[in-house]
């Protein structure tokens, strides 16, 4: 009976140490398959410091775990290339215009890369700003001028793709956008000069949808004066007949975002008339039939809900 018993206590200790080996097996099983968010994974990737700072100092963890989202997460090299090398750089910055930035990385929608259609798509973003989504032929896939380095991670509330550059939220349609930049002032009165003259031309600058999209190569104020505009009051002196075929000129059917560009002519909404294109060494230059020397966008890429603006240093002579 004692050789039974001992039998018996021996084989109950074996199935209580299987027993509790397999419930900590588990334990670590569940610990390590646990799903995490957008937010989860930004805080532990080593290539989002900055990202990290900025999501923090702007208060959009919170948001990032929202069901259902995607999020084009600008990585540390991205962060540096538009100027904000530091995390103190990124603090510095006022919290509300940090968050709407932010929100512009986002979709209210989980989009994986093999769902998004070929060709050049808008969404609308989280900041309710407009992106364009463009999938290449040889299925690259960009966000604006930002080139997805790293796609489909995988997250509990939607997925992430990394992205090469911070994206800068839309400032509403080309119109709007030209006002409301200080250096496009003499723009800004040309197109209001011809608005009577050529009402298509103010509406088409106007258009809130995203059918139908422009690109606007906007000179500046000193571009104006070298080509003899001296003040705002002598372009809205001058005749629209002369400004309506020259602010034409300016001006591309379609999406051209600066990675888009490429050596050539292209067709302006002034019949007949093309510009000369040029990119050497990721400067991009354009020329007017009658210009002496090519113009050099300045400020490549600025994006709107009906477009895209390109801001360069010289008037373009049809």
């Amino acid at each position: 009976m004692t050789n039974s018993f001992s039998l018996y206590m021996s084989r109950l200790a074996l199935f209580v140490l299987v027993l509790t080996f397999s419930l900590s097996c588990q334990k670590n099983d569940d610990t390590i398959a646990e799903p995490k968010t957008i937010t989860d994974l930004v805080l532990e990737d080593s290539r989002f410091s900055l990202l990290r700072a900025a999501v923090n100092h702007a208060g959009v963890g919170d948001v990032l775990k929202g069901a259902n989202l995607t999020f084009f997460a600008p990585n540390d090299a991205a962060f540096q290339a538009s100027g904000l090398t530091t995390m103190a750089a990124i603090t510095a910055l006022p919290k509300e215009q940090l968050k709407t930035a932010l929100l512009y990385h986002i979709l209210y929608s989980p989009v994986f890369s093999a769902t998004i259609p070929s060709g050049l798509n808008s969404v609308e973003t989280a900041s309710k700003g407009v992106a364009f989504i463009n999938k290449t032929s040889n299925d690259l896939v960009y966000i604006n001028n930002a080139r997805v380095t790293e796609a489909d991670i995988q997250a509990a509330n939607g997925v992430i793709h990394v992205i090469n550059r911070v994206l800068t939220p839309s400032g509403g349609n080309l119109m709007m956008t030209i006002q409301n930049n200080p250096n496009l002032t003499f723009l800004a009165a040309a197109v209001k000069r011809i608005s009577l003259a050529n009402p298509a031309f103010l509406a088409a600058l106007n258009n809130s949808a995203s059918t139908n999209p422009l690109t606007f190569f906007a000179p500046t104020n000193d571009a104006f004066r070298a080509a003899g505009y001296s003040s705002v009051s002598a372009v809205e002196a001058a005749a629209p007949q002369t400004l309506i075929p020259l602010l034409s000129y300016h001006v591309v059917s379609g999406i051209n975002l600066s990675y888009q560009l490429q050596n050539g002519s292209v067709n302006t909404l002034l019949n007949g008339n093309r510009m000369t294109v040029a990119v050497n060494n990721g400067v991009i230059t354009v020329k007017g039939n009658r210009n002496s020397t090519p113009a050099t966008v300045r400020t490549p890429d600025v994006i709107t809900t009906n477009g895209v603006m390109h801001i360069i240093d010289q008037v373009l002579q049809p």
